[in-house]
């Protein structure tokens, strides 16, 4: 598992940590950053400070744009609400938002596209993954359609 997906899935877990203990999103990536860098747990290497720096980056994008993180995925959901999905798929939705158009990081969308889905894999039931790759299709294809009018 390369560097930024183990990143991805610290950060989902810690955003899951938060809302189940009701503790601060950067206590939980410190209890999960500890636990990586345990040697006697086994999880692998420790990530170093500028990983952690993209990590604590999509976190503050998602943390700081929420609302309209949120909307965006509501606004492409048909028959579903935002309350109706379980709490696994909307984190790794926002999540997915934050990194692609919030955050500083670089990652073309296909790749946080395909990395969302395999959280979603890891993590939820067997029709998330089809379900997250519809709803983060759907908003990158609006996204794209008003970037395309507004250039127009």
């Amino acid at each position: 598992m390369g560097i930024r997906s183990r990143g991805r899935k610290a950060l989902l877990q810690a955003r899951y940590a938060m809302e189940v203990n009701s503790e601060s999103l950067s206590a939980n990536l410190e209890d999960i950053r500890l636990l990586l860098a345990d040697p006697d747990l086994g999880l692998g290497v420790p990530m170093d400070t500028e990983d952690w720096n993209w990590v604590s980056d999509v976190a503050r994008a998602v943390h700081y744009n929420r609302t309209e993180i949120d909307t965006r995925i509501e606004d492409a959901l048909e028959n579903w609400t935002l309350e109706r999905l379980s709490l696994v798929t909307r984190l790794i939705l926002e999540q997915a938002l934050g990194e692609m158009y919030y955050s500083e990081s670089s990652t073309p969308v296909p790749v946080v596209i395909d990395e969302s889905i395999k959280l979603a894999k890891a993590f939820d039931t067997d029709e998330t993954p089809g379900f997250v790759n519809g709803v983060l299709d759907t908003i990158v294809k609006t996204s794209n359609a008003n970037t395309s009018t507004r250039k127009k």
